[in-house]
């Protein structure tokens, strides 16, 4: 079983990496919740029935634990430090080009925006961006197809607010 959730999670890394990073401010967290996320798949997977895709249970349990998480943090003293507010793609060609470089940039700065955006309307880029139909966005939220479609509609206008504020002019 251990060989099959490692696979299951390799597969589907970027589901993991995209809440991860829409939900963290800085690498550390990053990494703290990205292990909830494992453990509570780890946990959860014995139940998974097969009524519906792995990746909506994925979802649902990725984005559940994403939400604990920030409640937690909330609850959480500030303290003071550096934040570190960048997170690096990995390079695996040993030498970053100034393309790789830029494309990081505005990765980060999209994250950066979608960082700003309230917890739900997060959930709906996020499942967008990773080419979830409608229909599968309904289901793993729990809200119906059109509200996506009005709430996926005024998300891209935040961003694209947000992203231009931030100087970032080819949206």
């Amino acid at each position: 079983m251990k060989k099959e959730f490692q696979n299951i999670i390799d597969q589907h890394y970027g589901i993991l990496y995209k809440i991860g990073r829409a939900y963290t401010q800085d690498q550390a967290d990053f990494d703290d919740l990205y292990q909830e996320m494992l453990i509570q798949l780890w946990q959860s997977y014995a139940r998974f029935k097969g009524n519906s895709k792995l990746s909506t249970f994925i979802y649902r349990v990725a984005l559940n634990t994403a939400l604990t998480h920030q409640r937690k943090a909330k609850r959480r003293v500030d303290q003071a430090g550096i934040e570190d507010h960048f997170y690096h793609l990995p390079d695996n060609s040993g030498n970053e080009t100034e393309e790789l470089r830029q494309k990081e940039e505005r990765i980060n700065l999209l994250y950066d925006c979608i960082n700003e955006l309230k917890k739900e309307d997060r959930a709906v880029i996020l499942l967008h961006l990773e080419g979830n139909s409608y229909e599968e966005m309904a289901d793993i939220l729990g809200i119906t197809v059109n509200n996506i479609g009005v709430r996926l509609l005024r998300v891209k206008k935040r961003l694209q607010k947000s992203l231009i504020a931030k100087g970032y002019a080819r949206v």
